[in-house]
C-alpha cells in the first residue's frame, strides 16, 4: 500500500529501491459475532401437526446463523407421560393434598448444542420427527433450563427463541391446581429473566400470538410455504427491529 501505517517488514526495500512507495499497510477490521441463539421447541402433542415446516424453518435458521459465526442450540421440551406420571401417582397415594404443584416429569432434550456444527448435528435434529416425542408442555421450567444453559457460556449476547403453538398444558397439573398455574409460572419466569437482563427471550408463535407470555414475539402461519418474508420477519425479531 502507498498509504496507511508503516510496515516495518518493507523498510529494507527502501534501501534497495529508493523510489519504492509501497511501505505501508492498511488495517482491516472484520466484525465477529459474539452471540449465541438457542431455539427452544415446544414438543407438546399439538405441535406434531406443525413439526415438518417448523423443523425446516429451524434447520435453515441454524445454517444461516452458523454462516455468520453465531453459535446455535436446538432444544426441546415435553413431559415424561400423558396426564401425569410418577409425581401424579405419588400425589394420589398421599391423599391428594391441596396445591401440589407440577404433577408430571419434565423431559428436556438437546438436539444440537452450541459447540456442534449443523453438519455434525443434523442427524440428531432429524429426531424431531419421532412420533412418540410429543406429549404435554411445561414451558416455564424449560425456559429456565434453556437460560441456564446459555448463562454457562461466554458469549456477550444470548438470545432464546421459544417456538410454541399454545399455552403451557399438563392435564394432571391443571386439574390439581389453579387452572392458570402453569401460565402464571411461565409469565413469572420470563419476567424474572428479562429483569435480570442476561438473556433476551423471544416468542415465535406457530399460528398463535404469544404476546400474553413474551414481550417480543412474532406470530407465524406455518400452513403456508416458508418464504423470504417469514425469514425476514424472524431475523428482524432476533435483531430487535421487529414491531408487532
Amino acid at each position: 500500500e502507498e498509504e496507511g501505517h508503516i510496515d516495518g517488514r518493507r523498510l529494507s526495500q527502501l534501501v534497495s529501491s529508493p523510489t519504492e512507495r509501497r511501505l505501508f499497510r492498511q488495517e482491516q477490521y472484520k466484525p465477529a459475532a459474539d452471540c449465541v441463539v438457542s431455539f427452544l421447541l415446544d414438543c407438546s402433542g399439538s405441535m406434531k401437526a406443525h413439526i415438518e415446516p417448523v423443523a425446516m424453518m429451524v434447520d435453515i435458521m441454524i445454517r444461516a446463523l452458523e454462516m455468520v459465526g453465531v453459535r446455535t442450540e436446538l432444544l426441546g421440551f415435553t413431559t415424561g407421560a400423558w396426564n401425569g406420571g410418577r409425581a401424579h401417582r405419588e400425589w394420589l397415594a398421599r391423599g391428594r393434598p391441596l396445591r401440589p404443584g407440577r404433577l408430571n416429569e419434565v423431559c428436556h432434550m438437546v438436539f444440537k448444542d452450541a459447540d456442534r456444527s449443523w453438519r455434525r448435528a443434523r442427524t440428531d435434529i432429524a429426531a424431531l420427527f419421532k412420533a412418540d416425542l410429543f406429549r404435554e408442555g411445561i414451558d416455564g421450567e424449560a425456559v429456565d433450563w434453556a437460560c441456564n444453559r446459555m448463562l454457562a457460556r461466554g458469549e456477550a449476547r444470548r438470545i432464546l427463541v421459544v417456538i410454541s403453538d399454545g399455552s403451557p398444558a399438563d392435564g394432571a397439573t391443571g386439574l390439581a391446581n389453579d387452572p392458570f398455574y402453569l401460565d402464571n409460572h411461565l409469565k413469572d419466569v420470563v419476567a424474572r429473566r428479562e429483569q435480570q437482563g442476561a438473556v433476551e427471550i423471544l416468542g415465535l408463535g406457530v399460528g398463535l400470538d404469544l404476546s400474553p407470555f413474551y414481550r417480543r414475539c412474532l406470530a407465524t402461519d406455518m400452513s403456508k410455504a416458508l418464504d423470504n418474508e417469514l425469514f425476514f420477519d424472524i431475523v428482524q425479531l432476533i435483531s430487535g427491529r421487529h414491531r408487532r
